[in-house]
């Protein structure tokens, strides 16, 4: 975090908020404002928290599903209905951890993601479940919507909260202040600064979610999530993880051929000893 960088986003959402009175000729409501950081906040950090309880063994979520539970995090964070509902979320899965409720009730090994899925594909995912493969998530599942922060034990874990620090918002200046250090710190977008960081931070979720592999889609749907993807291919490799990588498209079906990766995938799980159910 850069002290210049910081100054920045709070001088250009102090602009927004002044064009926002000029153009619809009303009154910014600060302590409305207040509110929702301190809901996106509790969101953002439940999700982190959501994610961080399928590090157990079997895992209570597959990504699949979680592609479904992440959503209303990204349409809006700052409803305090919205972070109600990750609270219940969270107290859920911790339920099915406690009873060893499995996502795949034939886990048989775990695998990561990397960035968006080919959204017509998303058969993928289950494909895979027929091998006995559960994804535990990517930094894209994780951290689109979800904060984290490195726990006192060196794992990585939700970041708390301005509430949960006794942290108390004063004006509108205080409460943009911690909303920008707040979504600067989101590790989706320090993965574009440089291609080191996401290599480091996937290669951190594959040990810390206990995962046998990696699967990755390089993505031409998003230039921006796209960036760097061979070196981290590469990273993944040489810290041990083998990675599965296919070509698509997150947004354009044409660009998927769906034969072509299932074929990939088979052949991957074979090399490495799996066969689906009724092989």
């Amino acid at each position: 975090m850069k002290k210049h960088a910081l100054e920045y986003v709070v001088s250009q959402m102090h602009e927004g908020v002044e064009w926002l009175e000029k153009v619809t000729g009303r009154k910014y409501d600060n302590e409305k404002l207040i509110e929702a950081v301190y809901n996106h906040c509790r969101a953002s950090s439940l999700w982190a928290e959501v994610c961080t309880l399928n590090k157990a063994i079997p895992a209570p979520l597959d990504e699949k599903s979680m592609f479904s539970l992440f959503n209303l995090g990204a349409l809006t964070k700052a409803s305090k209905g919205i972070a109600d509902f990750y609270e219940e979320v969270r107290d859920e899965v911790r339920d099915r951890v406690a009873r060893g409720i499995a996502a795949v009730g034939n886990e048989t090994f775990r695998y990561m993601t990397d960035a968006e899925p080919p959204w017509s594909f998303l058969r993928l995912w289950r494909y895979l479940e027929e091998y006995g493969g559960v994804s535990i998530g990517s930094i894209y599942s994780h951290s689109l919507i979800g904060m984290w922060e490195d726990q006192e034990d060196g794992s990585l874990g939700p970041r708390e909260t301005p509430r949960q620090k006794a942290i108390h918002m004063k004006g509108r200046d205080h409460a943009l202040r911690v909303l920008a250090d707040w979504q600067l710190a989101l590790p989706d977008w320090q993965a574009y600064y440089d291609v080191r960081l996401k290599s480091e931070h996937m290669i951190r979720i594959a040990r810390e979610w206990h995962c046998d592999y990696a699967l990755m889609h390089f993505n031409r749907g998003c230039e921006g999530t796209s960036v760097g993807l061979p070196e981290n291919r590469s990273a993944l490799i040489n810290a041990g993880i083998p990675t599965l990588a296919f070509e698509g498209n997150m947004a354009d079906p044409g660009e998927v051929d769906e034969v072509g990766i299932l074929h990939r995938v088979d052949v991957f799980m074979h090399a490495h000893g799996h066969k689906r159910l009724g092989d």
